[in-house]
């Protein structure tokens, strides 16, 4: 029998199974608040200070991984997590452009913030149509006419944000 390649859906798919990230198993355990999360929660990205919740991280090294392999260098990152603290100061200096504490994506560890390296030009292109695949997107509210601020930067974890969306709607 001859073996097909994985699709890039399946290696995301394998990925979140794997533990491809030195000391990060991706397991969650989950019940923190939000810019409030534990470092047992937490791994570390390629490009430090970065990290991000370990479910999360685990499939962006994944992308990375594809894109590094695309385009020889890694993803650039501008943020990652931010507690309480660090959203805050970026609320107070970007006011009504940036969420307020506690309401952030980044809060969860569930967000990215590229440099325009990595979401503009064929790079962008590679990644808007990729990066779903592996669990990633700039979500809809971020794009020009989305309901919020346009920030093509601003990539989430799809997957775990429709979760914590779809849980706090049953409440």
């Amino acid at each position: 029998m001859v073996e097909r390649p994985l699709s890039n859906l399946e290696r995301a798919s394998r990925s979140e199974a794997r533990d491809a990230v030195p000391g990060c198993s991706g397991v969650v355990i989950g019940g923190d608040r939000n810019g409030q999360l534990p470092p047992s929660e937490l791994c570390d990205l390629w490009q430090r200070p970065y990290q991000d919740r370990a479910d999360a991280v685990i499939t962006l090294y994944a992308l990375d991984d594809a894109y590094r392999a695309r385009f020889g260098t890694d993803m650039c990152l501008t943020s990652g997590y931010r507690d309480l603290e660090k959203q805050a100061a970026l609320r107070a200096s970007l006011g009504s452009r940036a969420a307020p504490p506690g309401l952030s994506n980044h809060g969860w560890g569930l967000a990215i913030d590229f440099c325009a390296s990595t979401y503009t030009g064929t790079s962008g292109a590679w990644l808007d149509e990729n990066g779903p695949a592996f669990g990633w997107a700039n979500p809809p509210w971020a794009h020009r006419g989305g309901g919020g601020p346009y920030e093509p930067w601003h990539w989430e974890y799809t997957s775990a944000v429709a979760r914590m969306t779809a849980s706090a709607i049953a409440r």
